[in-house]
Parts: C-alpha cells; sequence; structure tokens
C-alpha cells in the first residue's frame, strides 16, 4: 500500500521530552486519555507513537487494544503480497526489474486499500526494494505481528531466505531470523505468535517434507518434524494448536496436486510432535482455497456449494461460493480470537477472468452471508505478468 501509514498532523507534531510520570493527556485522568487514544484510527498510530514516550507505551500496550475492542473501534485488516502496478514493460524473459511486489492492507471496516511502506525504525530500511516475487506472508496470531517470508530476489535470480516482520500498530518493521534454507512456494501460517512455513521446493526443483516455526516473539527458528509426503505448494492453514498442510505435489509429479492432507499438534512445551493423516481431505481444484478460523476449517470455491467445512472425517455443504466468482485466489479467516465476529476474506478471479474481486463470508444467524469488498484501482487488476513469471521460474529451475 503506497500511502503508507498516513502521518495526522494533528498528531504528529514534534518529538516531546517530557517526565516518565507526564500525563498522558494534561488535565485528564489517563484512563480517561486512554479511552481517547483508542479511538484514535489504526492508520494514524504510528504518528500517536512519535508524539510522546508516553503515548507510544500507550499504543504498544496490551491494555491498548482491549481499549480498541471494547469501545468497538477495532479495524479488520487484512494484508496480501500483491503485484505493484507496472512502471515499464517486460521482454518476456524473466521478472522485470519495473514491477515490483508489494505488502498490501485492506481495511475491512473502513474500506481503506494501501501499501505497506517499508521504512524501519529510525533512518533503517528493512526493505531495499519491494517485497521479493512470490514472498508468503502471515499473520502470527498475535494481534500484533505480521511477517513477509522468502520469495524469489529477480536481481540474483535465487530464492531468499529473508524475513522481515511488521509491527502492525507502530507501522514499523524489522528483520526476522532467515529461514533455515531457502525455499520457493511453500505453505505458509501463523497463530498463537508463531509463524509456520511447510513444504515448498529446493533451489533444484525438489519437492520439501521439512517444515520449521519461527517465534516472532524470539526471533527463533525452530526444526518440526518432517511431514509424511512431500508438498511442493502445499496449502498451510492453522487454528489455535493446530496446523494443517493440504494438497501439494511431489518431485516426480510437478503439478499433479495431491488430495491427502496432514495434521501438526503444536505444543507449549516446543517438544516434537509427529505429523498426523487427515486422509483424503484436499479440495479437488487448485482453484479451491482453505481458510481456518474459530476451529474451524473452510474450503472456498466457486459456485453452488462452492463453500464446504471441514467436521474432521468429512466435508459439509455450508453454501454457494461469492457471487460472480470465477476462481478462488486467496481465503483467510480472521476473528477476535475468542470465537466471536469470525469472518472469511475471499480474494478471487471474476467471472470474465480478466480482474480481480473481494468478498467476506460472515455468520448470519447460523447461514453463511456474503458481501463485495470494494477493491479499488492497483488492487484488483490483471495478473497475467506474474503468473508467467511463475512458470518461467518453474521452466527455469528444470533446465
Amino acid at each position: 500500500m503506497g500511502g503508507a501509514i498516513e502521518r495526522d498532523g494533528a498528531l504528529l507534531g514534534a518529538a516531546l521530552v517530557e517526565p516518565e510520570a507526564a500525563e498522558l493527556i494534561p488535565g485528564l485522568p489517563d484512563d480517561v486519555a486512554m479511552e481517547c487514544l483508542a479511538r484514535v484510527p489504526s492508520r494514524s498510530h504510528r504518528a500517536v507513537r512519535r508524539v510522546c514516550r508516553g503515548w507510544r507505551r500507550a499504543a504498544a500496550s496490551e491494555a491498548f487494544r482491549r481499549r480498541r475492542r471494547a469501545a468497538g473501534a477495532a479495524e479488520d485488516v487484512v494484508f496480501l503480497v500483491q503485484a505493484t502496478p507496472a512502471r515499464g514493460g517486460d521482454d518476456g524473459k524473466g521478472p522485470s526489474a519495473a514491477t515490483e511486489c508489494a505488502l498490501a492492507a485492506a481495511n475491512l471496516t473502513t474500506g481503506e486499500w494501501r501499501r505497506v511502506e517499508g521504512a524501519g525504525e529510525g533512518e533503517e530500511e528493512a526493505w531495499g526494494g519491494g517485497v521479493p516475487f512470490f514472498a508468503r506472508c502471515a499473520a502470527a496470531g498475535d494481534g500484533r505481528h505480521v511477517a513477509v517470508v522468502g520469495g524469489w530476489e529477480p536481481a540474483a535470480l535465487c530464492l531468499t531466505r529473508d524475513v522481515r516482520v511488521l509491527d502492525v500498530p507502530a507501522g514499523v518493521w524489522r528483520r526476522g531470523a532467515a529461514m533455515p534454507d531457502s525455499r520457493g512456494f511453500f505453505g505458509c501460517t501463523g497463530s498463537g505468535g508463531v509463524v509456520y512455513v511447510a513444504g515448498g521446493h529446493d533451489e533444484s526443483k525438489n519437492a520439501l517434507r521439512s517444515a520449521y516455526a519461527y517465534d516472532v516473539a524470539s526471533d527463533a527458528w525452530r526444526a518440526l518434524p518432517d511431514m509424511s509426503e512431500e508438498r511442493d505448494e502445499p496449502q498451510l492453514v492453522a487454528n489455535p494448536g493446530r496446523v494443517l498442510a493440504a494438497s501439494g505435489y511431489p518431485t516426480d509429479a510437478q503439478g499433479a496436486f495431491k488430495k491427502t492432507a496432514e495434521r501438526y499438534t503444536t505444543t507449549t512445551t516446543g517438544d516434537a510432535t509427529a505429523w498426523s493423516s487427515e486422509g483424503d481431505m484436499a479440495p479437488n481444484t487448485a482453484e479451491t482455497c482453505l481458510a481456518a478460523v474459530g476451529g474451524k476449517v473452510w474450503a472456498v470455491g466457486a459456485g453452488k456449494g462452492g463453500v464446504r467445512e471441514w467436521d474432521g472425517g468429512a466435508w459439509r455443504d455450508v453454501a454457494d461460493g461469492p457471487p460472480g466468482m470465477k476462481a478462488c485466489v486467496k481465503a483467510v479467516g480472521a476473528g477476535d480470537g475468542d470465537g466471536a465476529a469470525m469472518f472469511v476474506f475471499v480474494f478471487g478471479k471474476v467471472e470474465d477472468g480478466k480482474q480481480y474481486a473481494a468478498w467476506v463470508m460472515e455468520d448470519a444467524g447460523g447461514a453463511a452471508r456474503w458481501r463485495g469488498v470494494a477493491v479499488p484501482p492497483g488492487f484488483g487488476g490483471k495478473k497475467k505478468k506474474l503468473l508467467r513469471w511463475k512458470y518461467w521460474l518453474n521452466r527455469r529451475r528444470a533446465l
């Protein structure tokens, strides 16, 4: 989102030097001042933090988040890695330097879409340019952090192990510990402050069974047990205590997506537990996406009966797919963490196959209900060039 965190001049001002015990807002009790700060829109939180040390501490606190929820000021924001509009053409031989990827944020509460800027704390730059092509992003599940992991560096023509972590309330990035190995087209998801990666392929296009967990707070990776099968381009979703790896394909059958899935049970102690089979549960089409929220796993596709819920042994039809959607590109579950206000955000191709649109599936008294999400220009255009690069990369790896 090119606009990044807007700086509200009324809030920004000059950095103040104040005693540690200064009131948040002169003349007001701190609890009343916190109520005022809690109602500041999220796009101005970075500016809030720059006013003074007291506001910085307040905006970073768990109490601030609780106040926002209690006041009805919490906002639902979904993050996606997208290609930015090209500033020039390409020669058809590979990724063009004129096109970049960026992290986009769609605020489903206010309707604002923007591209997140790359600045870190102070003068440090978290990004030297755009987000790497085909990078994965995942909310860590702690209500605060989003990680952008891996991808393809077009200048060096190689996979990257880089990790960047966005502190969403602060609007600043930091570099994270690099992935233990290089991999592309892996599954990525987050839960409980941990980002999980699994499967994908290595530099030689060999499909992988290995998986890792990245703890955002400690900035440390740990190896998980290997999956039972190689899974290139798997779908990875998480609910509290469980990570599900579905579909993907092995080295010797590229593009032949499996129906099998397996589950990893997370532990608070870090002890290794094996993956267990979920049988043939994966969607039978590459145009169906998995999403998880509130302990449930959903499959979202197009058309009649396009939305199904997994009950642990079989799929149950829930609703038709989003109106007008031709194919699902990405689905993600979201909610407030206590089982209430859950929804599924879907980004997909519309029926003409040239543009992209977005929808939200909400629970309306036990029945699923779709509402369209307006996608502004620059966020829903053609992606053919980026898709072609994916095929080019696969061909190059196979040489």
